[in-house]
């Protein structure tokens, strides 16, 4: 069985992200105080979501408001769909953890 930092929690939230100045929307699938398993669909080339990658991301919380995360893509899933293009679901590392955060994984 693998062993992970903390347990995750199913959710199914949107989110938007920035790759490289360009805004897109997810669905984030699980969230953990480290990170978040996202899912996003995308027109764009695949190397703008490549592990390393810096993104920055936009997660709601249950009041409405926003937290703003500096997070890294530790791996990723390619699936190409006649639909949306790129499907890409992947996982993230939150770099520089804002106190707002804890407060979203809170309401959860």
């Amino acid at each position: 069985m693998e062993k992970r930092r903390s347990k995750r929690k199913p959710v199914s939230l949107g989110t938007s992200l920035i790759a490289e100045g360009t805004n897109c929307s997810g669905y984030l699938e699980n969230i953990c105080e480290h990170g978040f398993h996202l899912i996003t669909s995308s027109s764009k080339s695949k190397a703008s979501f490549i592990p390393e990658a810096i993104l920055e991301l936009e997660v709601p919380d249950a009041s409405g408001s926003k937290a703003s995360l500096h997070c890294e893509v530790r791996w990723v899933h390619i699936n190409k769909t006649p639909i949306h293009g790129l499907t890409y679901r992947m996982g993230m590392e939150i770099l520089n953890q804002p106190p707002e955060y804890q407060a979203i994984l809170n309401t959860l």
